[in-house]
């Protein structure tokens, strides 16, 4: 009976891990696209939280995120602070819609 409980506990802590645990979500993956502006980017959002970015002028960085809602915060190493940004994965295409005046927003970026 002992290993019967102990069995069920351990099933129901797995599943609690699964549907809880890490970021199982729309923005795991590659994304390439552009900013409002034009320039063609990258951004590989990872299950662990980790992210990074490039852009087609060598620009390359690494950080984290975090959701909340629809609001994902990216703090990458080389921002002076993280930036949030509202986002929608609609008809397989990302977009971040920055909620600050100053930072760009990317538009309809396609999986790889």
């Amino acid at each position: 009976m002992k290993k019967v409980l102990g069995c069920l506990v351990l099933v129901c802590l797995l599943v609690l891990v699964t549907a809880c645990g890490g970021k199982s979500n729309a923005l795991v993956g590659t994304w390439d696209g552009e900013t409002n502006d034009g320039l063609k980017t990258t951004f590989e959002f990872k299950k662990n939280g980790d992210v990074s970015y490039k852009n087609e002028y060598g620009f390359n960085s690494e950080g984290t995120y975090e959701i909340d809602g629809n609001i994902v915060t990216i703090n990458l190493k080389t921002w002076s602070e993280a930036k949030k940004y509202k986002f929608e994965v609609k008809d397989k295409k990302l977009s971040l819609t920055a909620q600050d005046k100053l930072s760009p927003s990317y538009t309809d970026m396609a999986k790889k």
